[in-house]
C-alpha cells in the first residue's frame, strides 16, 4: 500500500481563460471557434492570416497557475508552455500532431498545431463499448511506434490516454498534448517530479510515476497497455471510488486478464497486454517498438488462421454482382469471401461487448481508399475498415465515398462465418473498363 498517498493534480484550467468568449485574434491567428478546454488550456480552431492555414490554437493564460494546492504545488503556465513547445517541436512523425508555431501575445501563451477534424480514441471506445481486436491492435501499435520515436528523441509523454489520441477521418491516429512531457535531452530534467505532487490522469499512471521513481519510456508503455486493455474490454483495469484508491490499486494489485472479461480476445494478446502493464518497469517490454512488433504478430497470426479456415472449406462463399452492374463495376469491386472455423476466427472479430455466446456470422469490410461509408441492406452501419455481425443469408453491401462512384455487391453469408469484403473504389472521371 502507499503509506502517504501523494496528492494528484489533474491539470485543469479553472475556467475558460477568455471568460466564455474567444479573444478574436492571438498573434497572427484569427480565432474561428472554440473546440475544447482540456488539461493544459483552451483549444480553438483558428486561421493563420499569413499563409491562410487552419490550425488548432492551444491558448494558455500567462497569469493563471494550474492546481489548487498553493504556490508551492501550482504549475507555472510558462513551464507548461515551454514543455509542450520544446517536446512537440522536437518531433516530426506521421502519428504525432505537428507543431507549427509557438509564442506569447499579451496575457496568453499560444501553440499553433496541426488541426485534426476528427474525434478522440476515448470517444470511439465510448461509442463502441469495446473496439474490434484488429482495430485495437492497429491504433495501439501505431501509437507505440510514435512513442518509441519520441523516446528516441529524448521525450517521455507521461500522459498517454485515449483522450490524447486523435482519430483522423481516414481512421489513422495521432498523439497529442505533450504539456507534461519529461524532456530527457538537452537538460530538460523533470522539475515537476521534485515539488511534491504529480500531474497526470490517475487511471493511466505508471507505478513509478505514482511513487516518484525514475520515469522513462517504459512509463508511457504502461499507460499504453492500459489504453489497449480499455479498448479491448470496454473497462479500465484499475478501478476505485476515488483517485487515491486508483493509485493504490495500480501499485498493489494485478488486473484481471482481458481474455477472462472478453473470451473473443486471443490469449496471446491478453498476455502481451498484461506484460505492458507489469508493475516493475524491467518486466515490461524494453521499448514501445517491441510492444508494437508483438501486437502485429498477433494480428498476422489471426489473419493466417482465417486463411487456413478458408482453404479447408468445401463451400466457399460467393459474392454475386447483379448482371446489370457487372460491366460497370468489374474494376471497382474486388471482393473475396472465406469461411472461418466457428471456434476460431469467427469469434475473434466481434464488434461490441456482449455476453458470451455461440459464435455468430460477421462481415469484415475494407475499401481502397479506406473511410468509405458502408451501407448494409440500405442502412448506414459505419465506415471502412469495419467488422460487424450479420444474420446468415444474403445481404446487399454498398460503399460510398465522396469523389468516387458507389460500389455494390450481394454477399451470401453462411452461418458462423467471417466473410471479408474488399472494394476497390473508382474515382469519378476515370474511364471504365
Amino acid at each position: 500500500m502507499v503509506d502517504e498517498a501523494p496528492r494528484v493534480v489533474e491539470p485543469t484550467v479553472r475556467s475558460d481563460p477568455t471568460g466564455g468568449a474567444h479573444p478574436g485574434r492571438i498573434g497572427r491567428y484569427e480565432i474561428v471557434e472554440k473546440v475544447g478546454a482540456g488539461g493544459m488550456g483552451t483549444v480553438y480552431r483558428a486561421r493563420d492570416s499569413l499563409i491562410h492555414r487552419v490550425v488548432a490554437l492551444k491558448v494558455i493564460p500567462a497569469g493563471q497557475a494550474l492546481g489548487d494546492q498553493g504556490a508551492e504545488a501550482s504549475i507555472a503556465p510558462a513551464d507548461i508552455f515551454e514543455r509542450e513547445a520544446r517536446a512537440a517541436g522536437a518531433l516530426l512523425h506521421p502519428a504525432i500532431v505537428t507543431l507549427y508555431d509557438a509564442g506569447r501575445d499579451g496575457n496568453f501563451f499560444y501553440l499553433a498545431m496541426e488541426f485534426i477534424d476528427g474525434e478522440t480514441f476515448a470517444a470511439e471506445i465510448e461509442r463502441e463499448g469495446s473496439v474490434p481486436v484488429r482495430r485495437a491492435i492497429e491504433v495501439v501499435a501505431d501509437v507505440a511506434d510514435a512513442l518509441d520515436y519520441a523516446h528516441q528523441h529524448g521525450v517521455v509523454h507521461r500522459d498517454v490516454k485515449p483522450s490524447n489520441l486523435m482519430i483522423l477521418p481516414d481512421r489513422r491516429v495521432k498523439v497529442t498534448d505533450f504539456g507534461i512531457a519529461r524532456l530527457t535531452a538537452g537538460g530538460g530534467g523533470d522539475a515537476m517530479a521534485t515539488i511534491g505532487f504529480m500531474v497526470g490522469t490517475p487511471s493511466y499512471m505508471s507505478p513509478e510515476q505514482i511513487e516518484g521513481g525514475h520515469v522513462d519510456g517504459r512509463s508511457d508503455l504502461f499507460s499504453l497497455g492500459v489504453v489497449l486493455y480499455e479498448a479491448l474490454t470496454g473497462q479500465r483495469p484499475f478501478r476505485a471510488p476515488n483517485a487515491i484508491g486508483i493509485l493504490n490499486a495500480i501499485t498493489t494489485s494485478s488486473p484481471q486478464p482481458p481474455n477472462e472479461l472478453e473470451p473473443r480476445i486471443p490469449e496471446e494478446l491478453s498476455r502481451i497486454t498484461l506484460r505492458a502493464m507489469a508493475r516493475r518497469s524491467e518486466d515490461r517490454f524494453e521499448r514501445c517498438a517491441d510492444f508494437a512488433a508483438e501486437l502485429r504478430q498477433v494480428a498476422a497470426a489471426s489473419d493466417a488462421t482465417a486463411t487456413l479456415g478458408a482453404a479447408s472449406s468445401t463451400a466457399p462463399t460467393r459474392i454475386a454482382i447483379p448482371p446489370a452492374r457487372r460491366g460497370a463495376w468489374r474494376k471497382s469491386i474486388a471482393a473475396s469471401a472465406a469461411l472461418a472455423a466457428a471456434a476460431g476466427a469467427a469469434g475473434l472479430w466481434r464488434l461490441h461487448e456482449r455476453p458470451v455466446r455461440v459464435p455468430q456470422s460477421y462481415i469484415e469490410s475494407a475499401s481502397t481508399p479506406s473511410g468509405a461509408e458502408l451501407r448494409l441492406d440500405g442502412e448506414v452501419v459505419g465506415r471502412t475498415p469495419y467488422t460487424f455481425e450479420v444474420k446468415p443469408g444474403k445481404h446487399e453491401i454498398e460503399f460510398r465515398l465522396e469523389g468516387y462512384y458507389p460500389a455494390q455487391a450481394t454477399v451470401d453469408v453462411p452461418p458462423e462465418a467471417n466473410v471479408p469484403v474488399n472494394m476497390e473504389m473508382v474515382a469519378k472521371g476515370e474511364e471504365g473498363p
